[in-house]
């Protein structure tokens, strides 16, 4: 936090223990308002709904009725913004139903769009469609009061904040529910309104979301000009933090274009300026980490690749391995293919060569492009001759990417049958198990009558080694498992690989892939849910963490 912002805080504090010497109520009420925004504004959410009930309970000893009305929408808010939304929606509630029986139609304008706000983060929360519904109807009933009830009540600017504010939530809400022509129409509203009448913040928080989808939907022109338009918005209101968010998705944009030596550039300025958040600002440390590594290492290669291709084979394996691990498996891709060329032109040993189709063959995977996969542990195989042990883990591999490509029965079978017997002759019996146990469960979801046979051989292989004769893993075994993926989570800080480690890590995919395989691409940008606009007349965005590349 700012010193600003701390004397504020200070200042505020002082104020309060002063309204309680005197005994003035509603000014204490008044100063723990204010102390509760202010502490929300910087992720304190726990002291600032204290300040608020304080404010709730005075305004309740006053009768004030209205005060205890906009008390209860603010813990509502607080209470969201801790996620218990439960007790969040009670007191929003509350306040619609103040607001009702005073016939107050800005408190009940505001009412539905806090309420409405809150389904939002019920529906990122759960994925839930019926919160986002909840939610739509929510901002509809609270836009009909703006356009039918308060028209010429409120003074022009309160009524265009309240507009802009609702038009970007749902535009927000149609992202979610995948309307992407009502969301663009929603939110290109709220900026026509922000822009005509100086709402920086607002065109901001308009700016800055549509950029963050139009980056999704790799869109990355027109991410970077509205991008760029909210940094232009932060700079006018000098508001460091929020200049920083945009610097860091700006970022994000050039990650996804390549050009990492531009998104180092803007990760610094983003570092500089600083972040509110601690999640926030350790993401733009570790993005501009790997910004720093990939930028360094193309350097690296763009130097060697004329005289000294051995150093360059091994700078293309440490980028592929870095893409890898940050999930951006295309440019992996490009990485070990050139790492392959350079390889095959120094005529480097077949086990080398095995390797680099290995990483080759894993990141097609990743990819859902199991035939290519395919084709890469088959040209390992074609490396690995006599040996069994490598060959067999090669034939599980093919069998299992045969599996997510959704090959039949027969096929898959013969590949299990080709991979045991290689690592029966390799005298390897965990490999043995391994392969037992995805030919059964292949079976079971199959119904093949051989699936009790193959279960009655594993077992008998599971005593013979004295694990548990279910098959299952023994305490032993798990044990090794968790270390074995404590090893791989002690990776994820991008560190770089020298030896084709972490391609020999990947030979084996995992005993139960996930359904469809590999990982999520849509987080390969860092991105994150954008922030929703506050309810018009109070309350903060959140503002949520940015992930790794």
């Amino acid at each position: 936090m700012s010193g600003d912002r701390s004397r504020e805080i200070r200042q505020l504090q002082k104020a309060k223990e002063k309204s309680q010497r005197s005994g003035d109520l509603k000014e204490e009420a008044a100063v723990c308002n204010q102390l509760g925004e202010i502490l929300a504004r910087h992720g304190r959410f726990q002291e600032a709904l204290e300040e608020h009930r304080q404010e709730l309970r005075l305004l309740e000893s006053v009768d004030d009725v209205i005060g205890c009305a906009v008390a209860h929408r603010k813990i509502g808010e607080r209470l969201a913004e801790l996620e218990s939304y439960k007790a969040a929606l009670k007191h929003q509630r509350q306040h619609l139903e103040l607001a009702r029986s005073l016939s107050n139609h800005i408190e009940q304008q505001r009412a539905w769009a806090t309420i409405g706000r809150t389904y939002m983060f019920i529906a990122d929360s759960s994925q839930s469609g019926e919160a986002l519904r909840e939610a739509e109807q929510a901002f509809m009933k609270s836009l009909a009061i703006v356009e039918e009830t308060l028209e010429g009540e409120v003074p022009r600017r309160e009524l265009s904040e309240m507009k802009t504010r609702l038009y970007l939530n749902l535009g927000l809400v149609y992202d979610s529910l995948k309307d992407q022509a009502k969301c663009s129409h929603y939110i290109r509203k709220s900026i026509f309104i922000s822009e005509q009448n100086h709402l920086h913040e607002d065109l901001y928080r308009a700016y800055f979301n549509l950029g963050n989808i139009q980056l999704r939907e790799g869109e990355h022109s027109k991410a970077m000009r509205c991008l760029e338009g909210a940094r232009e918005c932060a700079r006018r209101m000098k508001e460091k933090c929020m200049e920083s968010e945009c610097c860091a998705s700006l970022a994000q944009v050039l990650l996804s274009l390549g050009d990492f030596v531009a998104a180092k550039r803007a990760l610094k300025k983003a570092h500089l300026l600083g972040s509110q958040q601690p999640l926030q600002r350790e993401s733009i440390r570790r993005n501009l980490r790997y910004a720093l590594r990939v930028s360094r290492l193309q350097e690296a290669l763009e130097e060697a690749a004329p005289s000294n291709p051995r150093a360059a084979l091994g700078l293309c394996e440490q980028l592929g391995d870095l893409f890898s691990k940050a999930g951006d498996y295309r440019r992996a891709v490009e990485a070990y293919e050139r790492q392959l060329r350079f390889a095959e032109s120094l005529r480097s040993p077949e086990a080398e060569l095995a390797v680099i189709h290995v990483s080759l063959a894993a990141t097609f995977g990743d990819l859902k492009e199991h035939g290519r996969a395919v084709q890469h542990y088959r040209a390992e195989l074609a490396l690995r001759r006599g040996n069994p042990l490598e060959e067999g883990k090669t034939w599980l591999n093919v069998a299992l990417s045969k599996e997510e490509a959704g090959k039949g029965y027969e096929e898959l079978e013969s590949c299990f049958r080709t991979a045991l017997q290689c690592a029966e002759r390799a005298q390897e019996p965990r490999l043995q198990r391994q392969i037992l146990r995805h030919l059964h469960a292949v079976q079971q979801r199959g119904g093949c009558p051989e699936g009790p046979s193959t279960l009655a051989r594993l077992r008998s292989l599971c005593r013979s080694q004295g694990w548990s004769s279910d098959g299952e893993s023994s305490g032993e075994e798990e044990k090794e498992e968790l270390e074995n993926s404590e090893a791989l989570e002690e990776e994820s800080d991008l560190e770089l690989s020298e030896s084709g480690e972490w391609a020999r890590r990947r030979q084996l995919l995992p005993l139960a892939p996930p359904a469809g395989g590999g990982q999520s691409l849509r987080c390969s940008a860092g991105l994150r849910p954008p922030p929703l606009a506050p309810p018009a007349g109070g309350g903060q965005s959140l503002r949520y963490s940015a992930g790794p590349p």
